[in-house]
């Protein structure tokens, strides 16, 4: 009986670990089968491609949704692509977080390039009443994958966790990876955000610190005339109207010793 018992739990456990490495594999596998244009597509449309490659995630359930199986959409876009569409069922949540389910009808493409790079247009686009719906997701106004991200909750989907998920899938996958090193443009885009988050979004006031931050330290700074009192190891030395003053660059002047 007890030797039947261990036949039993090894059998389950064997089928238990087949069963994730099968999961990990398909995992890993469209990982891989949608990497290169995910990341082309991305920072050709300067979005981050760790984002993209979550809602293809999500969205397709590693491309195992009837969605994207049938319609080759991995992104849950809505509408219709060159005319063509499929209606599906769909959940959905109201502003207060409730779930409730619908039929809607999703774009249906010819291959998998065409939904990543019609998402991406849709992310660098937005709406037709609002272009810049999107904005946050763009690696010019998003400092980080994350914050990319948690734009997209309550923009692109009614799920207020949209955000939160993403980041999940990211960090589990390590999609970060996919993001490589910035070009020299996402560089100064980078800083450009961040100067424009830490002034409060005043994109006059970032030019202006981004100007004074071009130009030499000392050269462009007005010179300064030394004060009348000097201050040396004895004390304070009167320097006559008369004499001959020196002027230095910007050199903040508060003691003197002479030598």
């Amino acid at each position: 009986m007890m030797k039947a018992i261990i036949a039993a739990v090894a059998v389950t456990g064997f089928c238990f670990v087949n069963a994730n490495r099968s999961n990990a594999s398909i995992e890993t596998d469209f990982i891989e089968q949608i990497k290169t244009p995910v990341v082309k597509v991305s920072r050709a449309n300067h979005l981050y491609p760790s984002v993209m490659m979550a809602q293809a995630i999500v969205e397709s359930d590693f491309g195992r949704s009837e969605l994207s199986l049938d319609a080759n959409n991995y992104f849950g876009v809505k509408g219709a692509y060159n005319g063509q569409s499929v209606t599906m069922s769909t959940g959905e949540y109201t502003s207060k977080g409730k779930h409730y389910m619908t039929a809607a009808a999703f774009k249906k493409y010819p291959t998998v390039e065409a939904s990543i790079k019609d998402n991406a247009y849709l992310l660098r686009h937005g709406t037709l009443t609002d272009p810049d719906y999107y904005a946050g997701t763009w690696t010019n106004n998003a400092l980080t994958s994350t914050d990319a991200a948690m734009a997209l909750s309550l923009t692109y989907a009614t799920d207020m966790n949209y955000g939160n998920k993403l980041n999940a899938i990211i960090t589990k996958y390590d999609l970060n990876k996919l993001d490589g090193s910035a070009s020299s443009g996402d560089i100064s885009s980078k800083i450009n955000a961040s100067l424009n988050k830490q002034l409060g979004g005043s994109h006059n006031n970032s030019v202006a610190v981004r100007e004074e931050n071009s130009r030499s330290k000392i050269n462009s700074m007005p010179k300064r005339i030394i004060p009348n009192f000097v201050f040396n190891d004895n004390g304070a030395t009167k320097i006559n109207q008369g004499d001959s003053v020196i002027q230095f660059n910007s050199l903040p002047l508060e003691r003197i010793v002479r030598r």
